[in-house]
């Protein structure tokens, strides 16, 4: 039997940003922002670290500031008060892929917003879905791509999110960093 996801991963995408802004933004002073590690343990007790490459110039957001789920979080700058941002979360799932997107179209249907898979995306982890969701928010319409990977037993989502107008000036820096998911024992 297969595991629901945890709801935080898809439908509190938003409530991460909007517990964002309740703090100060907290950067982390003497973080390395060429590669950002998250730790995750799989199924078989094996320590696998993974990595992304942040767009430069992006600041790391500190761990205390962010919810367990989320392992982390870069934030560019952008036009207005809503910055773009990238955020790496994890969770077990015993499933398959195609069963997790299932369940997450399902979930983003009955909330009202509209979910679209976008197919493949490959990264340096492995091929991942893609897939995208827009939202109204106090800040205004805002666009989320996901990267989902699903490995020994734990998914992976990379979110790129931005206000939708902005999207286009930072799809070519979210692309990249989506591509550079990779592993590292």
């Amino acid at each position: 039997m297969t595991r629901r996801p945890n709801s935080f991963l898809f439908l509190a995408q938003l409530t991460l940003v909007a517990t964002f802004f309740a703090y100060v933004p907290a950067y982390a002073e003497n973080a390395n922002n060429k590669e950002l590690e998250t730790y995750a343990k799989s199924p078989t007790l094996t320590q696998k670290t993974i990595l992304f490459t942040p767009p430069k110039g992006w600041k790391p957001v500190e761990a205390s500031a962010l919810s367990p789920a989320v392992k982390a979080m870069v934030v560019g700058n952008g036009e207005h008060e809503y910055p773009p941002s990238i955020n790496l979360a994890t969770e077990e799932y015993s499933g398959t892929l195609k069963e997790y997107l299932k369940i997450i179209k399902s979930i983003n249907q009955a909330q009202g917003t509209e979910w679209k898979d976008l197919g493949i995306i490959r990264t340096e982890a492995g091929s991942a879905n893609l897939s995208q969701v827009d939202s109204k928010t106090e800040w205004g319409d805002v666009r989320m791509m996901h990267v989902i990977l699903l490995k020994d037993g734990t998914v992976y989502i990379l979110t790129a999110t931005s206000l939708k107008e902005e999207f286009p000036k930072f799809y070519r820096d979210f692309f990249s960093s989506m591509s550079s998911l990779r592993f590292q024992k």
